[in-house]
C-alpha cells in the first residue's frame, strides 16, 4: 500500500524542528526508528517539484552548489593563486579545511570547464600544463629516447614514469599519444616481444599435436607448463581463445587425455541415469553434489542432471534420487479454512512456537511453513492463523491521541528508559502504542538544545 505523506510545508516544518546538521544527520535519524510513518526517508524524491536541497529542508541556510554564485573564473583563478598551492592534492585540503569562501568552487573544472579552465597548473600558478596541452616529441623521437633506458616491459616503464624521472616531453601513455603509430611495448622499449594478438601461432593440428607429446593429464598441468618457460612462442598459453573456430573441441582434446567438457559429452538417457542414481540411495542434492565431486560417478552420469535433463524428465531431485521428497513449490496443501483450523488445534502462542514446531518434524507435508506467502490472498496475521487473537501493529486500533496521552500520563513515568520498561512488562494496554511518535501525526518533540 503506498503511504500517505505530509504535504512538504507540514513535512519540511517538522524536520527543521529535528535541527538536524545536514544530509548525513538525516540519514542517520530516518533509521533509528523514530521518524514518523507520513514522513519521507528521501524528501528529494518524494517532493520533487518542491525540493530546493538539504540547506532548505533541513533550516539551515546551506546552499547546493548548484544554486552557488561564484566569482568569474579570472577572479577565482587569481584568488587561488595567492594561496600559493602547489597541487591538486593541496587545493582539494584547502577546500576541506572549512576556510575556503563560498563564491570561490570546490571542482573549478566543473565550474569553469567552459569558462577558461585549462588545468590545475593554471589554476594554481605553478605553472605545470595538463596533459592533453603538452606539446610531446614525435614518435619515433619518443621511442628512440625510451629505448636508451633499457626497460624490460609496461611494468617497469609505470615505475619509470611515477619516479619523476621523466621529461615533461616524453607522455606517460604512449600508446594513447601515438596510437596511429603504436605497434605494442616490444616495440616501443625496443625488447622485441610481440603483443598477443600480434603474434604469429602455428595451425591448431601442429600446436596440438606438439602438446599432445608433452604428455600433460590435465589443465592444470597445462598451465604450470605455460608458466615454467619452457612453452615456444608459437604455441599459445590459451588455446581456447586462439583457435576458437580453428578446431578447438575441449582441453582433452588438446591434450590427447580424451576428457571431454560437460557440454561435449554424451550422457545416459534421463531414464537409464535416474535409475542409476536411485541405486546409490543418497538422501539429497547435498549428497549427490558430495558423490560427484568424489571422482566416483561414471562420465555418462551428469553432475548437474536439472541442467541435463531440465526438459527431459526433471522432476527434482526427490524423484531423481527416489527419496519421495517434493519441492515445496509443487506440493499440494489444505485449503486455508482446514489447515488454519489444524493449526489452531495445535494450541502454539508464537511465533517462536510456531517456527519450533514448523522444524520439529512433526508437521504434516499437506500444511505449509510459510503459510503468509502460500495463503497470501486470505493471509491476516499469524495472530489469526494460531488463534492466539494478536493482531499484528499495524492492523491495531489505537485510541484517540489525548486519551492515550492522559492514560500515559497518569502512569507517573519519569522518562523514555522507564516507559520502555512499561512497554516491555505486559502491563500496557493494547490499544495504546509503544512507539507514539510513530503513530500520532499529533506528536510534538521538545526542540534539541543547541
Amino acid at each position: 500500500m503506498r503511504k500517505e505523506f505530509k504535504t512538504f510545508t507540514d513535512a519540511k516544518k517538522f524536520a527543521q524542528s529535528l535541527n538536524l546538521k545536514g544530509q548525513s544527520d538525516w540519514a542517520e535519524y530516518s533509521k533509528s526508528g523514530n521518524r514518523p510513518e507520513n514522513i519521507p526517508a528521501s524528501p528529494r524524491r518524494t517532493y520533487p517539484n518542491d525540493w530546493k536541497g538539504w540547506g532548505d529542508w533541513l533550516g539551515t541556510g546551506n546552499i547546493s552548489s548548484q544554486n552557488k554564485i561564484f566569482l568569474s573564473f579570472e577572479k577565482a583563478r587569481k584568488f587561488a593563486q595567492s594561496l600559493n598551492l602547489t597541487s591538486d592534492a593541496e587545493w582539494k585540503s584547502y577546500t576541506k579545511s572549512g576556510n575556503k569562501p563560498d563564491n570561490i568552487p570546490s571542482d573549478p573544472s566543473h565550474n569553469y570547464k567552459d569558462k577558461g579552465w585549462k588545468g590545475v597548473g593554471d589554476w594554481l600558478g605553478t605553472g605545470r600544463v595538463a596533459n592533453q596541452n603538452k606539446i610531446f616529441l614525435s614518435f619515433d623521437e619518443s621511442r628512440k629516447f625510451v629505448q636508451g633506458l633499457g626497460l624490460k616491459s609496461g611494468t617497469e616503464w609505470n615505475k619509470y614514469s611515477k619516479s619523476n624521472n621523466r621529461p615533461e616531453n616524453i607522455p606517460t601513455t604512449p600508446n594513447d599519444t601515438y596510437k596511429n603509430e603504436w605497434m605494442g611495448w616490444g616495440d616501443y622499449l625496443g625488447t622485441g616481444n610481440i603483443a598477443h594478438k600480434d603474434r604469429q601461432y602455428r595451425s591448431f593440428e601442429e600446436a596440438r599435436k606438439f602438446v599432445q607429446e608433452l604428455g600433460l593429464k590435465s589443465g592444470k598441468y597445462w598451465e604450470q607448463y605455460c608458466k615454467s618457460g619452457n612453452k615456444p612462442d608459437d604455441i599459445p598459453a590459451s588455446p581456447i581463445q586462439t583457435y576458437k573456430k580453428k578446431g578447438w573441441l575441449g582441453m582433452g582434446d588438446w591434450l590427447g587425455t580424451g576428457t571431454l567438457a560437460p557440454k561435449d559429452r554424451q550422457y545416459r538417457s534421463f531414464t537409464d541415469a535416474r535409475q542409476f542414481s536411485q541405486s546409490l540411495n543418497l538422501k539429497g542434492g547435498n549428497d549427490w553434489v558430495k558423490y560427484c565431486k568424489s571422482g566416483s560417478a561414471p562420465e555418462d552420469i551428469p553432475s548437474n542432471p536439472r541442467g541435463v535433463y531440465k526438459e527431459k524428465g526433471w522432476k527434482g531431485w526427490g524423484d531423481w534420487l527416489g527419496t519421495g521428497t517434493i519441492a515445496n513449490f509443487k506440493k499440494e496443501f489444505l485449503s486455508f479454512t482446514k489447515a488454519r483450523e489444524f493449526v489452531r488445534s495445535l494450541g502454539l502462542n508464537g511465533t517462536k512456537e510456531w517456527y519450533a514446531y514448523c522444524v520439529s518434524g512433526n508437521k504434516p507435508d499437506d500444511i505449509p511453513s510459510a503459510p503468509h506467502t502460500t495463503y497470501k490472498n486470505e493471509w491476516t496475521s499469524l495472530g489469526d492463523w494460531l488463534g492466539t487473537g494478536t493482531i499484528a501493529t499495524q492492523n491495531l486500533q489505537y485510541r484517540s491521541f489525548e486519551e492515550a496521552r492522559k492514560f500515559v500520563r497518569g502512569l507517573g513515568l519519569k522518562g523514555n528508559k522507564e516507559w520502555r520498561e512499561y512497554c516491555a512488562s505486559g502491563n500496557k494496554p493494547d490499544d495504546i502504542p509503544s512507539n507514539p511518535f510513530a503513530t500520532y501525526s499529533d506528536w510534538k518533540r521538545k526542540k534539541r538544545k543547541r
